[in-house]
């Protein structure tokens, strides 16, 4: 179920930046049928999330795949008839040849010549002259802010509840082995393509099935095996409380991008750690009372590696496809 009124035109992309010479550069597209320039963006298919379409989008319009970085101000402007279109965008970088995401994502169509004609890499100068519509500066100055302040350049660190399993009751072998459900299966394949987009190459979780039958459709995609920690498990958790939250700072302090399949009755413990790298500036919030993931519930935090350790500067959560 959409969390949008009725009428609402839901769409998505991205400001795809680079730094050439010590300049913050972003890419526009031309299109030719309103002879104007914007960002690569373009409207939600049914059944996708939202990071999926932007993702799509500047595929089909651009050619480049991307892995998304922080989110940045959604638009929102009325199209008549008592409508209104919503764009969400986000930061992103293009990524390096080979990328182990990329293998977990579906083929995309590019978008036909009388759509997209030209694109052009754009100095921030050039983008505030060129760019059309006022409305599209907003991401802009947002994303140049965040250049400016050294909080661009994030990695993602994503934090994910394994989806549904049998029920406790009904299962009467070794809790550890407890498996998925037939809706809990298709939630863990419907997100792989959106941990895709944020370009993670590293999967690691609890030990349980239930929690790495979660990730594993993901980690098969990219090629990579799950790596488990036994003091994620929910037993441990219980007896050795401080060694779940060892084992999660660990990862959390690591600097490549990666996904983490946990339990909830964890997430209050490591909810609290991230909090602690939450700083005013911080764009979107942590979940704040239990169960604060629902079951395939995916929580993204976007990290600034400084000198001091990680920072938080972006929080965003996938709970459900939106339909539309």
């Amino acid at each position: 179920m959409s969390h949008y009124p009725d009428g609402t035109v839901v769409a998505a992309g991205a400001l795809v930046w680079r730094v050439r010479n010590g300049e913050l550069q972003v890419l526009a597209v031309h299109r030719p049928r309103y002879n104007d320039w914007s960002w690569p963006k373009g409207k939600l298919d049914p059944g996708e999330h939202l990071p999926e379409c932007a993702v799509r989008e500047v595929a089909e319009e651009t050619g480049k795949q991307i892995e998304l970085g922080q989110p940045l101000p959604t638009i929102r402007y009325p199209i008549g008839a008592g409508k209104q279109k919503v764009v969400k965008y986000w930061a992103a970088t293009v990524l390096p040849s080979g990328s182990r995401s990329v293998k977990a994502r579906p083929t995309y169509k590019a978008a036909a010549k009388h759509e997209i004609d030209r694109l052009r890499w754009l100095s921030v100068e050039e983008a505030h002259r060129i760019i059309t519509f006022p409305d599209d500066l907003r991401p802009l100055d947002a994303l140049i802010e965040a250049y400016q302040a050294g909080r661009l350049d994030t990695r993602p660190f994503v934090l994910v509840r394994h989806a549904r399993a049998k029920r406790r009751k009904a299962w009467k072998l070794a809790d550890l082995r407890r498996p998925i459900t037939k809706a809990g299966a298709q939630r863990a394949r419907a997100i792989v393509p959106l941990i895709s987009c944020f370009g993670v190459g590293r999967v690691d979780s609890s030990p349980a099935r239930r929690c790495v039958d979660t990730v594993a459709p993901y980690a098969a995609a990219v090629g990579v095996e799950v790596k488990t920690h036994d003091s994620l498990t929910e037993p441990s958790h219980a007896e050795r409380p401080l060694a779940t939250a060892k084992t999660f700072a660990k990862l959390f302090y690591k600097t490549s991008a990666r996904a983490v399949c946990v339990h909830r009755p964890t997430l209050p413990t490591i909810i609290e750690l991230m909090r602690a790298s939450i700083r005013p500036y911080t764009r979107g919030a942590l979940p704040r009372s239990n169960p604060y993931l629902p079951a395939g519930g995916v929580l993204v935090a976007h990290v600034n590696d400084t000198e001091s350790g990680p920072v938080v500067v972006a929080v965003e959560t996938h709970l459900l496809r939106v339909h539309v």
